[in-house]
């Protein structure tokens, strides 16, 4: 089986997103070779690049993109920067083909990423249509901390920043993508801070620490119930790409490998 009808089958299951333009492309080496192995990650970080080659695979499916901003099929911006050359040479050299599921992804019904880090969390059961935030979540009562160190182990994290009192009891989860200002100012979305006023407890993607984090940290000293927990974008979407393979495996049948790689988190901790 080539990588590229891999990649036209997982286009075949998701849904059809028309002529929009998208984020969803190849990068790297001929698609049109036979695929030797899959590996399934966050993010083709260059360690991940190097551990594909290890396990002697030539097909990385990602989430989020090769060459650091949204778009990899626009890197005229990036011509004659040592990092692009090296990275996008190293995929050359080895016969790595990238191909970034995306807004496919996202738009499946339901959510391939979404779905899965809610499996990964174990709270599939407790999950409820959203408003304003992308989903919510309604856990049987318990401690912050408690939940804390849930998130944490449940995304096999050594450590996890949060913002709240440890031992307020909580049960409602608010999820959301980004809490970044929009394209148009510099300024925040009031209405990303408005729409967690109804959470107990918010897991946001990306963070403006003088927006909701700052809004969460006042209510926690002012003794309400709030909390907010920060395992970051990559590591609570990655728990979404761990299940990869459990629609993957049926497009591409028995005998292909497919290995889940964990990009692991980015950050270091003096």
């Amino acid at each position: 089986m080539t990588i590229q009808e891999i990649i036209n089958a997982i286009l075949a299951y998701h849904p059809d997103l028309g002529d929009r333009r998208t984020c969803d492309v190849i990068i790297g080496s001929d698609p049109a070779v036979e695929c030797t192995g899959i590996v399934v990650s966050i993010a083709p970080t260059v360690a991940v690049i190097r551990k594909a080659i290890e396990l002697g695979a030539n097909f990385i499916l990602v989430h989020e993109p090769t060459f650091y901003s949204g778009y990899d099929d626009e890197c005229e911006w990036l011509a004659g920067n040592e990092v692009y050359e090296e990275k996008r040479q190293l995929l050359l050299d080895h016969g790595i083909v990238i191909y970034r599921d995306h807004d496919h992804i996202h738009t499946h019904r339901p959510d391939g990423i979404f779905h899965y880090m809610m499996k990964q969390l174990g709270w599939l059961e407790y999950t409820q249509p959203g408003a304003g935030l992308m989903s919510q979540i309604k856990l049987p009562e318990t401690t912050f901390g408690e939940l804390v160190q849930h998130v944490k182990q449940a995304m096999g994290l050594d450590t996890i920043r949060y913002i709240g009192n440890l031992n307020a009891k909580v049960s409602t989860v608010g999820f959301c993508g980004h809490l970044l200002p929009n394209e148009n100012t510099n300024w925040s979305n009031n209405e990303q801070v408005a729409a967690a006023w109804q959470y107990d407890v918010v897991i946001p993607g990306e963070i403006v620490e003088w927006t909701l984090p700052l809004y969460i940290q006042d209510a926690a000293l002012l003794g309400k119930a709030k909390g907010m927990i920060l395992p970051g974008h990559f590591i609570q979407e990655e728990a979404g790409m761990r299940w990869a393979e459990a629609w993957l495996r049926p497009l591409v049948g028995n005998e292909l490998p497919i290995m889940f790689v964990s990009a692991g988190d980015m950050f270091k901790y003096m």
